[in-house]
């Protein structure tokens, strides 16, 4: 299980940050992909002001093992649970891919 989450976290864009297979914890960035990235324009290039940087959210992606059944939990950045419309996006993305 654990293998194929990462996997599917790869396939799937999001940006592993770091790593820990003995918590079986992965921790990811996400961008909202509805969000569209703004070029900046001429005059924005000109007097330095760069590319906008999107909002980014991170989360911890726990894979559990409980005899034959493995379960895969978003938690926020800070390892409490949540329930928010980004790791709701998440859950479904990893499970669309784990299918």
């Amino acid at each position: 299980a654990w293998r194929r989450v990462g996997l599917a976290l790869d396939r799937t864009g999001f940006s592993v940050e770091d790593r820990n297979r003995t918590q079986g914890t992965y921790f990811v960035r996400y961008v909202d992909p509805t969000l569209q990235k703004k070029e900046p324009g001429f005059f924005g290039k000109l007097f330095g002001r760069g590319t906008p940087q999107l909002p980014t959210s991170r989360y911890q992606v726990k894979v559990s093992t409980q005899g034959q059944t493995s379960t895969v939990t978003v938690l926020d950045g800070n390892g409490n649970p949540t329930a928010d419309a980004d790791a709701q996006r998440i859950v479904k993305v990893l499970a669309d891919e784990l299918k």
